[in-house]
This record gives C-alpha cells, structure tokens and sequence, in this order.
C-alpha cells in the first residue's frame, strides 16, 4: 500500500503513524507491537516509522491532522487508509473535518470495495474525488480531495503479518 502510494500518488515520502489506540478497536495489540510490525518490514530510505501520534498524545485523526498542518505548513499532506476505513469514516470523531483537511487516498483492500465506495462518506464527498488515472495530481489539490487507488491486493491482515513475522 505504501510503495503504491509513493508509486502512483508521486510521494516524496511516507510517514508510517502508528496510533497509541484506534477508539473503534478496544482491544488490540501494544503500540509498541504494532509498530515494531512497520519497524520490522524492508522499508525503503523515504519511508519512515513515526511515533508522532504517540508524541503529540492526540487519540483522534482529526486533532492529530491539525497539530502536523500547524507545525509543518510548508508540506502537502495526504492521508492514506484502506477502504475499510473509507467505509466506517462517518463513525470517526470530527470525520467531515478530516476529509476537509488533507486530501486523502483510499486503497482498496480484499472484501469488497464497491461496498467502501458506495458509503457515506463516498457519497457525500463524491464531487470531490479525483480519478485513479490523476491520483498523482492529489499531493497538490486542495481539500477536500480524494482518490481511489485499486492494486493488486494482499489478503493478509494486519494481525497475520504480526504473527508471520514473529515465527
């Protein structure tokens, strides 16, 4: 998802945010865990494991998008997620600020993906997207802005990489 995004969005980098604790998710491994997880994948140089979310001590995307655009206007932000997260946005605190904030790029992920485009926040937002075809022109759109980015997707869950990786 990530050398996608670098790939098609045209990055000049991408910053892994491990959230301290995802309220949606009572229960979930350690963030300590998960982002030895991203630690532990062969990253290239312009891609890097932040612990700013767990510095800033913000819970939620919206204050979290806040503090980075206050503390570094000088950069184009794109908030990347899966289209599982696409599909459950309208239950995220502050969500239409959040897509009124940085633009934002949806990978699809297995399962369905016309379900996450058919939501309400697709729906709502729809005059606002961007074709798969100008996903590069993003970075320097204004929000609100968003793409769709279908790719060869791997079935794999966050928690088996985990395990995988722990054998």
């Amino acid at each position: 998802m990530a050398k996608a995004g670098l790939r098609q969005l045209r990055l000049n980098e991408i910053w892994w945010l491990v959230s301290p604790q995802n309220p949606l998710k009572p229960t979930q491994p350690s963030w300590e865990s998960r982002a030895q997880t991203v630690r532990n994948l062969p990253l290239p140089p312009n891609m890097q494991v932040s612990d700013v979310e767990f510095r800033y001590g913000t819970h939620y995307t919206v204050d979290l998008l806040e503090r980075l655009k206050t503390r570094h206007p000088d950069i184009n932000f794109i908030f990347m997620m899966g289209a599982d997260n696409l599909l459950q946005l309208p239950k995220w605190r502050d969500w239409e600020t959040i897509v009124e904030t940085v633009p934002i790029a949806v990978i699809a992920r297995p399962g369905s993906p016309i379900k996450a485009r058919l939501g309400q926040a697709a729906r709502q937002y729809n005059q606002a997207r961007i074709g798969e075809d100008h996903a590069h022109i993003l970075q320097h759109h204004a929000a609100p802005a968003w793409t769709y980015l279908t790719l060869p997707l791997d079935t794999r869950s966050s928690s088996a990489l985990r395990a995988a990786q722990s054998k």
